[in-house]
């Protein structure tokens, strides 16, 4: 996954990439990568989600 991204570890974000210098080839497989980061964050979301309504429960 790091093939294509540049974090900006301060700011904690991934910086923007110029697409111009990129291949066709290149263009699908990133979009590969970032389909599969999607994905990783989505199930992130799901987990903090559930810890965060188990919490709740715990503290009414």
């Amino acid at each position: 996954m790091t093939d294509f991204f540049e974090i900006d570890e301060k700011q904690k974000t991934v910086k923007i990439l110029n697409l111009d210098d990129f291949s066709i080839e290149d263009l699908q497989n990133y979009i590969s990568e970032l389909e599969t980061e999607i994905s990783r964050v989505k199930e992130e979301i799901k987990k903090k989600e559930k810890s965060k309504l188990n919490a709740e429960k715990f503290f009414k």
